[in-house]
């Protein structure tokens, strides 16, 4: 009893070393008959069995291994190049080139245009991440759309990260699609609130409040805001009006000022009520011209107590 229990699992176990089909033919078979329909490694497959072949146990090749058509949709796993896996019908390939150690690279490229679609790249060498996404181009040329990048450089103490995108038609859209707005030259687009909680500084180009509309006549406003602005304190650099006590300055008589206010309803040097609505007045050169006035009313007033000075001494 004790041999034909032996002997059985040696039976079993060499039998599921040998490669055969559903009807129970095997490729080592003295007759040499030719395996048919599905096929197994260290197991008999059914024949009804939706797989043509099954492995019972580890395998290994030694070689390149494409499942597939050769020249179509397949997936290529090398032992000497990249691995890929080919969709034509879809116009994509995803290569893989994995080393965990010495860096890492995945790809998605369109083969109609030949260029690269997404890339996710570890580079230990470089001191480099990324995930890029390229700027899709009919011409077939290669170009970085946005990318996702940390970069450690020779003598940084931390790594730069952050989004760099590169095209002039760049867009980060907040709350939206990124067709928000299309077309009409915004680099950001944020629907919600903003909080900065640092400097802002604006090198080229202007900041519109409730308008973007900078020209006002012929001059360009770096600030321009449609509705009231409050504030504890607004700095102005202008001209001032000390020019009034020069010598040299010719102070209008009070016949002069009477006659003007009589011909025209207002100060002369003085924007009418008519010029304000229309035109607006500038903060700066509006203060200056009231200073001048202040300057030469306060001529008149010593020139009154001269005067009344000398009745004085008459009397």
């Amino acid at each position: 009893m004790k041999r034909i229990f032996l002997l059985s699992v040696f039976v079993v176990t060499f039998s599921y070393g040998q490669v055969t089909d559903e009807s129970g033919n095997n490729a080592a078979n003295a007759s040499n008959i030719p395996l048919l329909g599905n096929i197994g490694i260290g197991i008999t497959p059914s024949s009804s069995s939706a797989y043509k072949i099954e492995v019972n146990g580890a395998g290994r090749f030694s070689g390149n291994l494409l499942i597939g058509d050769p020249l179509g949709a397949r997936t290529e796993i090398n032992t000497s190049t990249n691995h890929k896996i080919y969709a034509p019908t879809n116009i994509k390939t995803i290569d893989l080139d994995g080393n965990y150690q010495g860096g890492g690279f995945v790809g998605v490229y369109r083969a109609d245009v030949a260029t690269t679609a997404v890339t996710m790249q570890a580079s230990v060498n470089n001191k480099r991440y990324f995930l890029k996404v390229g700027k899709f181009t009919d011409s077939g040329v290669n170009a970085d759309g946005a990318k996702l990048i940390s970069i450690l450089d020779t003598g940084d103490t931390e790594a730069l990260t952050g989004l760099q995108l590169n095209t002039t038609n760049s867009a980060v859209v907040i709350g939206s699609t990124i067709l928000y707005e299309k077309n009409k030259g915004y680099g950001l687009i944020n629907k919600f609130k903003t909080k900065l909680e640092n400097d802002v500084f604006v090198e080229t180009g202007n900041i519109g409040i409730g308008t973007d509309s900078f020209l006002d006549g012929t001059d360009i406003y770096r600030l321009s805001v449609d509705g009231k602005v409050r504030a504890h304190a607004v700095k102005v650099y202008t001209d001032w009006a000390d020019f009034v006590f020069e010598k040299e300055y010719k102070l209008p008589t009070l016949d002069e000022v009477e006659n003007y206010i009589n011909d025209n309803g207002h100060l002369k040097g003085i924007p009418s009520a008519e010029e304000v609505e229309k035109n607006g007045i500038e903060l700066g050169e509006m203060n200056k011209l009231l200073l001048q006035k202040i300057e030469e009313l306060t001529l008149y007033v010593i020139d009154l107590k001269k005067e009344v000075e000398m009745l004085k001494t008459k009397e």
